[in-house]
C-alpha cells in the first residue's frame, strides 16, 4: 500500500504573504540607471584595446625598420672600411 503524500495538503494550505516595499518601483530604476551608465563606460572602453593595439603594432613596425636601417648602415660601413684599410684588405684577401 502506498503511504498518503502528506506535502499535498500542506502546500494547498500554504499562502505567500509578501511584505509591503514602498521602494521597490524606485529601487528597480535606480539600478537600471546604473547599468546604463556602466555600460557606457563599457561603450567607451570598447575601443581602448583596439587603439592600444594598433599603436603597439606601428610602433613595433617602426622599431624593426629603424634595426634594419641600423644594421644595413652598420654593415655598409663594415664594407668601407674593409676596402680603405691596408690592413682589412689583406685579412679579408687571406680568407679567400
Amino acid at each position: 500500500m502506498e503511504q498518503p503524500d502528506s506535502l499535498t495538503p500542506l502546500l494547498c494550505r500554504w499562502r505567500h504573504e509578501p511584505a509591503f516595499a514602498p521602494e521597490f518601483a524606485t529601487e528597480v530604476w535606480n539600478r537600471i540607471e546604473a547599468a546604463r551608465r556602466d555600460e557606457r563606460a563599457v561603450v567607451a572602453f570598447r575601443w581602448a584595446l583596439p587603439l592600444a593595439a594598433s599603436v603597439a603594432l606601428l610602433l613595433g613596425i617602426g622599431v624593426a625598420r629603424l634595426e634594419a636601417k641600423r644594421a644595413q648602415v652598420e654593415k655598409m660601413a663594415d664594407f668601407y672600411v674593409r676596402t680603405i684599410d691596408p690592413v682589412q684588405i689583406v685579412a679579408h684577401n687571406a680568407h679567400r
